[in-house]
């Protein structure tokens, strides 16, 4: 379908809030095939950012567009409109690294999205953490890049449960090749994003507390070499490796701090490390670190990583990842409009999240490259993406 025929957004003036929007949609966006994609995309990302409240495309549409038919080719765009969403979020890493972004860590993070109704692709009965309750949601999954300006989302994926099969997933126009278990999916999206940089080497940080098959990732992510650090609930199966026991049975987190009490010291806040590997064959087992950090009045709070000659120092700001990643996420659906997407398909979606991360990540970053440093640093500090003292 064209949109050569639809109404255009409004033409940018001098007095526009975002001087450097059309280089950066230039850049990002520089994979959509026609100039009327590029434009609606450039209308689309300039209505997230300036759109108060509830971002519904009939509202997204009256901040860019006098026409009365500019949300149906907003929506149009979105849902209809062929464009590789992959290659945006390519775009949108490489200019986040001529922005002078080097990545430090990957986070996946994820996204609970309430949903009415049963036909928006992907949606199933969840348990949300955050809402402490069972929900009618889609569940999707962010991977966000730490560099200079904290967080930022680059990259994403929707799971899509067994039951979604048939007609329904004609329906929602989802892929035949997008299928598995949930912790599979999770694995893929954290590989993605850092094959698209010819640096591999920053590590992979999550909260794994909301991942159901979570020792799956755990076993396969270890066995790819990837640095990681990973916050884990007590009930993940661990063995304990000092002293050396042969045919040690597993045990669980909680069984190895009570092992470990003795080591823990007084009551004060601090980190205690534990040496400890996966279950499995003793010849094939990875060094582990277990790291405990222990609060008063507060209960202990986990986290594995394969990174075992590191010292805590450079571990602590890995550590604090998954927290500030949750802070992005809840400002992408408070400000940006990630959960106002008004369609039921999975390319809709993908699109939709793809131009929310484009928005969030010229805010972000967007004026500090056009030369407005201060501005830059004040969002950063009121939004809580400088770099705090303190680990989760």
């Amino acid at each position: 379908m064209t949109l050569l025929h639809e109404p255009m957004p409004r033409a940018s003036t001098e007095n526009d809030h975002a001087p450097g929007l059309p280089a950066f949609v230039g850049t990002v966006f520089d994979c959509l095939p026609r100039a009327d994609q590029r434009k609606w995309a450039k209308a689309y990302v300039e209505a997230l950012l300036q759109t108060p409240g509830r971002k519904s495309l009939r509202r997204l549409a009256e901040s860019v567009s006098d026409s009365r038919t500019a949300s149906q080719a907003l929506h149009q765009f979105v849902n209809a409109s062929p464009w590789d969403w992959l290659a945006a979020r390519q775009g949108l890493l490489r200019w986040t690294a001529q922005a002078g972004t080097a990545v430090t860590a990957w986070t996946l993070a994820p996204v609970f999205i309430s949903k009415r109704g049963d036909h928006s692709a992907g949606v199933h009965r969840r348990f949300d953490p955050v809402r402490g309750r069972l929900v009618n949601c889609q569940l999707g999954m962010a991977v966000l890049a730490t560099g200079e300006y904290g967080p930022l989302p680059v990259d994403w994926d929707l799971y899509v449960p067994r039951e979604w099969t048939g007609d329904r997933r004609t329906r929602a126009r989802v892929p035949e090749e997008i299928h598995g278990p949930l912790w599979s999916q999770a694995l893929r999206l954290v590989r993605r994003a850092p094959s698209w940089q010819s640096v591999h080497d920053a590590p992979v940080t999550a909260d794994l507390s909301w991942l159901p098959d979570r020792e799956a990732f755990l076993t396969r992510l270890t066995r790819s070499e990837r640095p990681f650090v990973v916050k884990v609930p007590d009930t993940v199966r661990l063995v304990h490796t000092t002293p050396p026991a042969t045919g040690s049975p597993p045990l669980t987190v909680r069984r190895v701090l009570a092992n470990a009490s003795a080591a823990t010291g007084g009551e004060g806040d601090h980190v205690v490390s534990l040496p400890v590997a996966l279950p499995g064959r003793s010849t094939e087992r990875v060094p582990l670190r277990l790291l405990v950090r222990h609060r008063p009045n507060d209960s202990a709070r986990t986290w594995l990583t394969n990174l075992v000659d590191r010292q805590l120092p450079e571990l602590l700001p890995l550590m604090r990842q998954p927290r500030l990643a949750a802070g992005v996420v809840s400002t992408l659906k408070e400000d940006f409009g990630l959960e106002d997407f008004e369609g039921r398909s999975f390319p809709g979606w993908h699109h939709h999240t793809t131009l929310v991360s484009a928005a969030f990540a010229y805010s972000r970053v967007g004026d500090h490259a056009a030369g407005a440093a201060t501005a830059s640093g004040d969002r950063r500090v009121r939004h809580g993406y400088k770099t705090s003292p303190s680990a989760s």
